[in-house]
């Protein structure tokens, strides 16, 4: 019996694939979503965090490698700073990302506005009323195309919805072609 053999780069990772899709379909400038290899998870950044952080290294410096040491540095830092305590917890998050990045964490990309007008063009071709295909094709031509495209389907709920689930196929796809080319093997989601 042949035996399929992994290539030494592929890692199996238990991934929640429906939070790395929210995360891959995330466009916001304001929040960086990153993979943790060793979990699986994916972790939030916001720039106000990044921002933050970078001050607090100022303020601290590199030289605390222990990372026990170096989380308590930051959390008296934070403290001193003034910013509140729900703050304290995803600034020692992000100096985890920041240390781990390339290694333990992979950022995960954002969409390219391309490939949502893509998705949305395949969806126009599946639409089976006549009438409402033309609407949408009309609705994405030219500046606003997104909003317009919406506001048609906001009058048709079913293929609002229909809509919702094909966007979600494509993105998934393109998140299980991301994670083949890191590499990665996503094993069974979890419960």
């Amino acid at each position: 019996m042949e035996s399929r053999e992994q290539s030494p780069a592929s890692r199996r990772i238990r991934i929640d694939l429906t939070d790395l899709v929210n995360a891959f379909d995330s466009g916001s400038e304001e929040v960086a979503a990153y993979l943790d290899v060793d979990t699986g998870e994916v972790v939030w950044v916001t720039s106000e965090v990044r921002r933050e952080l970078e001050r607090i290294d100022q303020d601290i410096g590199e030289d605390l490698v222990d990372d026990e040491a170096r989380q308590a540095a930051i959390a008296a830092a934070a403290v001193e700073r003034g910013l509140p305590a729900w703050m304290i917890e995803p600034l020692e998050e992000a100096d985890r990302v920041e240390a781990g990045f390339g290694a333990r964490f992979i950022r995960v990309p954002r969409p390219e506005p391309h490939e949502s007008y893509e998705d949305i063009e395949a969806f126009i071709d599946t639409v089976r009323n006549a009438g409402l295909r033309e609407q949408l094709w009309i609705a994405v031509r030219g500046r606003g195309a997104f909003r317009r495209f919406k506001d048609v389907l906001a009058d048709h709920p079913v293929e609002r919805e229909r809509w919702f689930a094909f966007k979600a196929e494509r993105v998934r796809e393109r998140v299980l072609e991301w994670l083949a080319e890191e590499g990665i093997e996503p094993t069974r989601e979890p419960d």
